[in-house]
This record gives C-alpha cells, structure tokens and sequence, in this order.
C-alpha cells in the first residue's frame, strides 16, 4: 500500500475535494496533491528586467528623445 503525502508540507492527511471533482487535496495546507514547492530559480525569472537593465533602457529611451528634439 502505498502512502500519499502532500508534496508542500508533507502531511498524509488528504481529502478529496468534491469543488474540485474529487481531486485529492491537503487538509493540512489546501494545496491540490501533486503541486510542488517553487524552487528559487523559478522564483528569480519573474524578475525579467533588473535595475542595471532599467536604467540602460532610461537611458537609451532619453538620449533618442533628446536627439530627436534637437533635429
């Protein structure tokens, strides 16, 4: 028999969620069984743009506009 234990906080105590069609979920958490915690990479690619590239891109954006003023 093999033993199903939630994959975020590591309780066996799950139940089956009748909102969700009967899909097997933590008690202990409320996250669906199967769902995983984020790694910390996952988590640095939402930052896309960093705070050297955002000052580049004011940069750039304010010498064009600068240039196209002048001309």
């Amino acid at each position: 028999m093999s033993l199903n234990k939630c994959l975020f906080c590591g309780s066996s105590n799950l139940r089956a969620d009748r909102a969700l069609s009967g899909r097997l979920v933590c008690a202990s958490c409320g996250n669906p069984y199967g769902v995983r915690k984020k790694g910390r990479n996952q988590l640095n690619n939402l930052e896309y743009f960093s705070v050297k590239k955002k000052y580049l891109l004011f940069i750039s954006i304010f010498l064009i506009a600068f240039f196209l003023v002048i001309i």
